[in-house]
């Protein structure tokens, strides 16, 4: 397998480097924000958004932020970045992210602290709003 180089969006095929690249698959921007890269990033995108002012906000404030959970279902995030909302699946307690097909992407890390924050001791299983469980 040749290594893509540092100039070369992924293209998801060739080199399996695990990050996911912008979908225009244009070069990488000025600004090297997060898009879906570590399970670190997503712990640090959860930090912020747990203490951001608004947490409703899609405006860019936050990288990432909760819509939706259901405890050991799946988690739906907005990620600002890609102007995305997505969803990460929770399957026999391993979570996976469908945006990025990984399992160790941001959206992973996010949904994990979310799961563990708030998995459990709330809701009964249903499915909650990011207001229901920040009673925000």
């Amino acid at each position: 397998m040749e290594n893509n180089t540092e100039n070369e969006p992924y293209d998801g095929n060739s080199n399996g480097n695990g990050k996911c690249q912008n979908p225009s698959g244009t070069g990488s921007s000025a600004r090297n924000i997060n898009k879906c890269e570590t399970l670190e990033d997503g712990i640090s995108a959860f930090m912020h958004w747990l203490n951001s002012e608004d947490k409703k906000s899609l405006s860019g404030e936050n990288s990432i932020v909760l819509m939706k959970f259901m405890n050991d279902r799946h988690t739906i995030l907005y990620d600002t970045t890609l102007h995305t909302q997505l969803e990460v699946q929770i399957n026999n307690g391993i979570p996976f992210c469908k945006y990025c097909n990984q399992d160790d992407c941001a959206h992973v890390g996010f949904a994990i602290e979310v799961e563990q924050l708030f998995g459990h001791s709330r809701g009964g299983g249903a499915e909650q709003n990011a207001e229901d469980l920040l009673e925000i």
